[in-house]
């Protein structure tokens, strides 16, 4: 019985489209170090392979998705262009039924959110291997739904080893604890204040800063992990970096609100929402970034590019200072920015991006809305636009086979 329900519980999750690969190596790394959390590496390196010290980008993917659907994101067509690698963890069917990162630990073992416990000890070991295998000179982490959770926690617990982040989709760092907390978070949220949020953070490890640099995406029709976790992450990091809640400037960039809040001149956090937007990492095939998969959606917006000019990667075009900001978004290792087209608002086309490239859709043009139906995230389970009561059939199987396993280990 449990089987036949396992079977239709794979049924209803979106099928996947193949990865948009690179020119460079894509490979799995077998024998990375001490993996406490059961994570799988897989690596990518760019083609030409970079000649001296590189960044890594750690890409995380989402609940029911896997490292091939996750290559659709845009990440590895960069990497060649601007020089950097990218390692993608993943999560196995042992550790959750639907793959999802364990952002809220599992059935009440906190273990995932301490420093150097589970999962999060995998990821710093995938780390320590990059960092043994190549000359690496800064690391970022990023990751969507479940993946941007695990990025929050690694962003909590190891601040010192990566230089920036970003969550599409996210949750605050210790949002939850249980599954029942999970649930919670992802729909309708958890409010805390800016205080409670940072001091979670500050918590998980003895680093008093700097603080990584945090870039932030939401789609504002997001059902499945709701917009309030935008504002609750932007509380947290401006807590913890001791920011004015109250943005720096606010620009319109591709037809989207961007917010930006800065420190001596500097941007250390950005915040995107994404008008009409679902449950999705965004994407814009027309140019080149990224191929539509399950949770991957055409948005005529490229994440990664934009997180890549935020990170300060070489040769990624920084994206414009907003107005009123005292200085440039990201290093300014891409080149002058050019000047806005039309009062601030600013896309990749006006910036060299080639032929054919145009802006992106301005509010009310085309709204995006994810095609997903259905959606488990650290375990806890929440239904997308589609209605109705069969979806409760196969998510109480998928808790089931869960708790059928933890009950059989005891």
């Amino acid at each position: 019985m449990t089987r036949s329900m396992l079977t239709l519980a794979l049924l209803i999750v979106p099928s996947l489209a193949h990865a948009q690969p690179g020119a460079g190596t894509f490979e799995r790394v077998t024998a990375f170090g001490a993996n406490p959390g059961g994570l799988e590496m897989h690596r990518y390196v760019p083609s030409p392979a970079p000649s001296g010290p590189a960044p890594v980008v750690f890409a995380l993917h989402g609940c029911t998705q896997n490292v091939s659907t996750f290559r659709n994101t845009g990440w590895e067509p960069l990497a060649d262009e601007l020089g950097f690698y990218v390692v993608y963890p993943a999560q196995t069917s042992a550790n959750n039924p639907v793959s999802c990162f364990n952002w809220a630990g599992e059935y009440g073992d906190e273990a995932n959110l301490r420093r150097g416990e589970g999962e999060n000890a995998s990821l710093i070991a995938m780390l320590d291997r990059m960092e043994a295998d190549f000359a690496v000179s800064d690391a970022y982490v990023m990751g969507h739904s479940a993946g941007a959770a695990m990025a929050m926690v690694m962003l909590a617990t190891w601040p010192e080893r990566f230089a920036a982040g970003g969550v599409i989709a996210g949750i605050p760092y210790r949002c939850a604890t249980s599954v029942s907390g999970a649930f919670s978070c992802q729909s309708p949220g958890v409010d805390r204040s800016p205080a409670e949020w940072g001091q979670l953070v500050r918590d998980a490890s003895s680093h008093a800063g700097p603080w990584p640099r945090l870039s932030i995406w939401h789609g504002t029709s997001d059902g499945i992990v709701v917009p309030a976790n935008q504002r609750e992450a932007l509380d947290q990091w401006t807590s913890v970096m001791g920011l004015p809640r109250e943005p720096t400037a606010t620009e319109t960039v591709d037809g989207h609100a961007r917010q930006t809040f800065s420190q001596g001149g500097r941007v250390m956090i950005e915040s995107w929402e994404i008008a009409g937007a679902g449950h999705a990492t965004f994407v814009d095939p027309d140019t080149g970034c990224g191929a539509v998969a399950a949770y991957v959606s055409d948005a005529d917006i490229c994440a990664v590019r934009h997180m890549a000019a935020f990170f300060g990667l070489s040769g990624a075009p920084p994206i414009p200072p907003p107005v009123g900001d005292g200085g440039p978004a990201t290093l300014p290792d891409g080149g002058p920015a050019p000047a806005p087209s039309d009062a601030g608002s600013w896309s990749w086309g006006d910036r060299d991006a080639g032929p054919g490239v145009t802006p992106g859709p301005g509010p009310g043009e085309q709204p995006m809305t994810s095609p997903d139906s259905v959606h488990v995230c650290g375990c806890a389970v929440s239904s997308g636009p589609v209605s109705g009561g069969w979806l409760a059939l196969p998510i109480a199987a998928l808790l089931l086979a869960r708790r059928r396993r933890i009950l059989g280990r005891a």
